[in-house]
């Protein structure tokens, strides 16, 4: 990042993947804040993580386990991110994700639906 300048490329962080590469997505959000174009939101079941982590399976491999579930029934703390947000002023884009198996999308519609009530049940 020290090396291009934001003018020639923002960044898109991603809470689940930051999470999921062991790193945390409140300490990253924060760090990069003037280099944030916009942010995808996702939430992971703890307990499914520390199985595939166990297993070292491959990141879709997970995904199709479940380790990504609907945002508010995860480990994610999304009333502090909110805060964060508000105090980075963070005005761009979220994207409410969900990743699935494609074999195994049949609640995907269902999951960023409950993920969108959590996400205003908490104040964005």
């Amino acid at each position: 990042m020290n090396d291009i300048p934001y003018e020639t490329a923002g960044l898109c962080l991603d809470t689940g993947h930051l999470y999921y590469s062991k790193m945390d997505p409140i300490q990253w959000l924060r760090l990069c804040a003037d280099r944030i174009d916009y942010i995808h939101f996702k939430d992971i079941d703890v307990q499914m993580y520390e199985e595939v982590m166990n297993e070292h399976i491959r990141f879709f491999d997970a995904c199709a386990k479940g380790v990504m579930c609907p945002i508010g029934q995860g480990i994610m703390d999304y009333e502090t991110i909110h805060e964060l947000l508000k105090e980075i002023n963070y005005h761009g884009y979220v994207t409410i994700e969900q990743e699935r198996d494609p074999r195994n999308a049949g609640t995907s519609l269902d999951d960023v639906s409950q993920s969108l009530a959590y996400l205003k049940q908490v104040g964005y």
